[in-house]
């Protein structure tokens, strides 16, 4: 892995999952610059710095958005923006560890999708292909050097990325 846990020395890379029944994912990554991103899993392992790719669930699975984690894990509600977003408010409401995240990159015209992803030999092994009913899961580092070499073969899709 990519550093351990209090380690500010080396960021670590996630994946973090969202489900379009719950939130509007793609509409939020449409819109918003960062967002709040609820820590259900590893909420005292993810600090500041560290990377994440943003998972989309469903029928087109896949990473769609590339960001940096901005603050450290806090309990809270989601933002008055980011509330807008949920389908059932309520979840929104609800108090949780969340981090906020910066999106660097946006993969929305050309996702990183789950079916190119299971059959590379390096990414066989991630957790979110095999538990997949989770929110937040650590990479190793040949995981992340392994997307990065997908990523930089994607061109960046800036037609829809707001800086």
């Amino acid at each position: 892995m990519a550093g351990t846990a209090g380690n500010a020395l080396a960021p670590r890379t996630w994946i973090f999952q969202a489900n379009p029944n719950k939130y509007r994912i793609l509409k939020s990554l449409e819109s918003e610059v960062e967002e709040y991103w609820n820590l259900n899993q590893h909420a005292k392992d993810v600090h500041i710095g560290d990377r994440v790719l943003i998972w989309i669930s469903g029928p087109d699975a896949g990473i769609y958005a590339v960001g940096t984690v901005t603050t450290e894990p806090v309990m809270m509600p989601d933002s008055p923006s980011g509330l807008e977003y949920w389908l059932l408010m309520r979840e929104g409401r609800r108090p949780k560890p969340r981090v906020l995240v910066r999106y660097d990159r946006k993969l929305l015209g050309r996702p990183l999708l789950k079916a190119l992803i299971r059959n590379d030999p390096e990414l066989w092994d991630l957790e979110i292909l095999h538990f997949p009913r989770g929110t937040n899961f650590p990479l190793a580092d040949h995981q992340w050097s392994a997307i990065a070499a997908w990523l930089d073969d994607s061109p960046v899709d800036d037609t829809r990325k707001k800086a």
